[in-house]
């Protein structure tokens, strides 16, 4: 209830602040409709990239190598976010870096004021995942702007990174660069990002880890994968050594749609050599995000993440009655379930979407 009536406070607030009409047009924005994943929300300071990385997917998404910020002030985004019926204030995440790099010289700027407004408004723990040289400037706003804020430095490899990432610095600079935010007291993770099948030995993994390790990071990330039929041209003409993502591919049809290529082997033996080495190891980076703001999470089969706050029925049914819903709820097997009397499927929708997020549990709906 607290969590609801915070939110319609804030965009009334934030409707009042920007005038009717500009506000009208905000609430259009795709920050205002996007349900978020499980793993957050993502927020865009900006759109495409230049640094061509030759495994990336925003170009096949339309991006450019040009880019340009996004529109919306700090304010509007607030109110965008606000006015989603699917964000929780305070319980949301935010990340940052998903079609565009954050830190580019041209989206900065726009990066920390996104971060203090949504903090500021809304408190949405942040995070930020980057492959470009973090200093210590940018390191105080952030921190101003949300304390407890995750940031992610992006890694593929060693060996090929200057085929791989051709306009970004070199990742040992990446990581030397981001103990300035571990020393400060950010939370810092190294994103090993995409993992190639194939491309990464154990040596590789040592040798990055132990390089994190010195640098103050408290864990690793790992991510998979996501190729089209482009990307795996690039990844040729790059000469990338791909026999082994090939086989991993067998029988796909490759496309412009994105296929996520899972690697087990590497991401254990990542999980062993980060064991070995004193670093925290984590399934995806969200965790990191959770682990960052002292939170709890258990939306995915990698979790449960963090300590659980344990649901009241009775607070669960006084929201599902602001809703205008009829139904009773009831807590078992670490699951929130609702049995609804009155139904309505916009809402309903709402209601299990909404308790989700505030409690970071499965919510199964049923009517009656």
């Amino acid at each position: 209830m607290r969590l609801w009536m915070l939110k319609e406070r804030v965009a009334n607030e934030l409707r009042e602040l920007l005038g009717r009409g500009r506000a009208a047009i905000v609430a259009k924005d795709s920050h205002a409709r996007r349900r978020p994943r499980p793993c957050g929300i993502t927020i865009h300071p900006g759109h495409g990239c230049p640094l061509r990385c030759t495994y990336c997917y925003i170009y096949d998404m339309g991006f450019g190598i040009k880019p340009r910020p996004y529109p919306l002030s700090g304010e509007e985004l607030a109110y965008a976010l606000a006015r989603n019926p699917y964000v929780v204030p305070e319980r949301t995440l935010a990340a940052f870096g998903s079609v565009t790099e954050p830190l580019l010289p041209l989206l900065r700027e726009k990066t920390l004021e996104y971060a203090t407004s949504i903090s500021r408004w809304l408190r949405l723990p942040i995070q930020l995942s980057t492959k470009l040289l973090i200093d210590e400037d940018f390191v105080e706003s952030l921190r101003s702007a949300d304390p407890g804020a995750s940031i992610l430095v992006s890694v593929s490899s060693l060996r090929y990174w200057r085929k791989l990432e051709p306009n970004a610095p070199e990742p040992l600079l990446r990581i030397e660069r981001a103990s300035i935010a571990a020393r400060e007291g950010l939370r810092v993770d190294l994103f090993l990002r995409p993992i190639i099948p194939g491309i990464l030995t154990e040596k590789e993994l040592r040798e990055l880890f132990l390089a994190a390790r010195e640098a103050g990071f408290s864990g690793v990330v790992t991510g998979s994968l996501r190729v089209t039929k482009s990307i795996m041209e690039r990844l040729r003409a790059a000469d990338i050594p791909v026999e082994v993502l090939e086989k991993s591919l067998r029988g796909v049809k490759l496309s412009e749609r994105q296929v996520p290529v899972p690697d087990r082997s590497t991401k254990e033996a990542a999980r062993s050599v980060a064991a070995e080495v004193g670093l925290e190891y984590l399934p995806s980076a969200c965790a990191a995000n959770v682990r960052s703001h002292r939170m709890g999470c258990a939306l995915c089969n990698f979790g449960p993440c963090g300590a659980l706050p344990r649901p009241d029925p009775s607070d669960v049914e006084e929201f599902l009655e602001l809703l205008g819903l009829k139904g009773s709820a009831s807590f078992s097997e670490g699951v929130i379930k609702l049995v609804l009397r009155r139904w309505d499927k916009g809402r309903a929708r709402i209601a299990r979407v909404f308790l989700s997020d505030v409690y970071k549990r499965r919510v199964i709906l049923r009517a009656v």
